[in-house]
Order: C-alpha cells, then sequence, then structure tokens
C-alpha cells in the first residue's frame, strides 16, 4: 500500500519480481475462496493526525483508492494484469500527476510521470535494468532544476541504483552513489502478507515509488540503512504488525529512527473485504 505520508526518516529503495508474484494467494486459511482485498487504510502519525485512504476494485484489479483526508483520488488503468497508467486527481478534479507503465515479459521496465503544476510541468522517465531475475539496476529520478521565472523544468538528475531480491520477490539491499555520499540498506521481511499482496499488478507497479520497502509481498521487519562518504549517518525502519486469522495485518506500528532526525512513529489500521 502506498503510504499516505512519506516519512523523511526512509532511505531510497527499490524492488522489484518476476511476474509470477501476482498470482492470488490461496493461503488465507479459510474455506472462503474470495482473496482478502484492503478496502480502508488509516495512518495516524505520532502527533495524532489521522488520513484515510479507500480502495474500489473490480473483481481484484483496483480501479480507484480515494485519499479521504485531502479529497484527492487516484485512477487506475489495467492492459491485461498489468496497471499501465495511473492518474491521480485533486479536489476540483484536475489531473495532477500521471504514471505510465511499460513491461517487457511481465516484468516493468520503465515509468514515465507526468507532474503538473500551476507554474509548470515536470516529465521525466525511470528505466529498469534487469541482470537477472534478483538484480536490477534502477535509473532514479533525484533532482531537477526548476526556472520560476519561465516555469520550465531542466537538467534532470538521475542515480543508479544497485538493487537485490530475496526469493520471494521483496527486497534484500539497495545501494547507490550521490554527490560522494554511498547510501546502502538492507531489508528484512515477516513473510505474512502485505495488504495489497492479492491485488492484480500492485506491488510490481508500486513497489519501486516510494523508496522505502514498505511495499512488498511481506510486510516490512527491518531496513537498516547507512550512508558514508561526504556526509555520514544511519536510518532505521522497525515494524511491528498484528495479524488476523489469515496472515494480513489489522495493524502495523512503523518506527522510524535516523541519526539526523531523530524518532517518530505512525501507526497503521487496515480494513477488508472480510
Amino acid at each position: 500500500m502506498k503510504k499516505l505520508i512519506i516519512s523523511s526518516l526512509a532511505m531510497a529503495v527499490i524492488l522489484s519480481c518476476s511476474s509470477s508474484n501476482d498470482d492470488i494467494s490461496n493461503d488465507n486459511n479459510n474455506n472462503d475462496t474470495t482473496p482478502y482485498l484492503l478496502k480502508k487504510a488509516t495512518e495516524v502519525t505520532q502527533d495524532g493526525q489521522s488520513y484515510v485512504i479507500e480502495y474500489k476494485y473490480d473483481g481484484t484489479k483496483i480501479t480507484e483508492s480515494l485519499d479521504v483526508t485531502d479529497n484527492e483520488k487516484t485512477v487506475y488503468t489495467y492492459n491485461g494484469d498489468n496497471i499501465i497508467k495511473t492518474e491521480l486527481y485533486n479536489k476540483n478534479g484536475v489531473l495532477q500527476v500521471m504514471r505510465e507503465f511499460t513491461y517487457s515479459n511481465g516484468k516493468l521496465v520503465s515509468e514515465k510521470v507526468t507532474d503538473k503544476h500551476q507554474s509548470g510541468t515536470l516529465v521525466y522517465t525511470e528505466n529498469y535494468q534487469y541482470l537477472s531475475d534478483s538484480h536490477i539496476k534502477h535509473t532514479d529520478f533525484y533532482s531537477v532544476t526548476y526556472n520560476p521565472a519561465t516555469g520550465t523544468y531542466s537538467n534532470i538528475q538521475y542515480v543508479e541504483k544497485d538493487i537485490y531480491l530475496d526469493a520471494n520477490g521483496n527486497l534484500l539491499s539497495s545501494t547507490y552513489t550521490s554527490n560522494g555520499t554511498t547510501y546502502s540498506t538492507t531489508f528484512a521481511y515477516d513473510g505474512n502478507n502485505h495488504p495489497m499482496k492479492n491485488v492484480k499488478g500492485y506491488v510490481k507497479m508500486d513497489m519501486f515509488s516510494l523508496g522505502d520497502g514498505e511495499v512488498g509481498y511481506s510486510n516490512l521487519a527491518t531496513a537498516n540503512g547507512n550512508y558514508a562518504g561526504a556526509v555520514n549517518g544511519s536510518t532505521k525502519t522497525s515494524g511491528t504488525h498484528t495479524l488476523n486469522a489469515a496472515n494480513y495485518p489489522t495493524k502495523s506500528v512503523m518506527k522510524y529512527t535516523s541519526s539526523a532526525l531523530g524518532t517518530n512513529e505512525h501507526t497503521y489500521i487496515y480494513e477488508y473485504n472480510k
């Protein structure tokens, strides 16, 4: 599930996987063949602010997510079982961000982002090269120069991320270098079911976007990050998950710690279709 608030403490992380991981899980531990689908997620921040997202589906394909708090919605478009486009609209119904995805042999190979602002439109494309099923090179958007006089963007910069996956298609490690500092993060998962696991194409599409390891086929247990060079420090994310009888989380408490920024904690409450 895409986080409602992107923590500034999270290290940049990328995941990828083979198309076989998109099959609907049959390990729901009951006789009901209807898969678990996330219907509502509530995030509560450390200072007590609350954010809600509600989800709509056609079968196991997501059609829309509604940010109830900000009255924004995201619309999803499929080609087969792959999500090929998402469109984020603001409360006035104006398109803000469009993401367009390209796949090859069932794997995500590029993402084009069109980010519209009142002052101008930023367009960039990220690419993914699969050296093996578990080793990916990701050309990730990093920075851009904006000219307020003309409302134009230029000098788009990317970083090359070296990504490894574990046997379950979840992130194992991520490393990249920028401005003389090398950033490395290792990840561990709990082996249970992520809230969005059964949504066709969702994890494969969105696991790259946040860069914090919290979108996968299982739930993030720990993310340990270190950075060294021109700047030095560390980050850590730890997750505590309360599970239902089918091993899907009903509550996740995520603790974020940074040597530079301190510690904060977010709580997520999940409600499903059953």
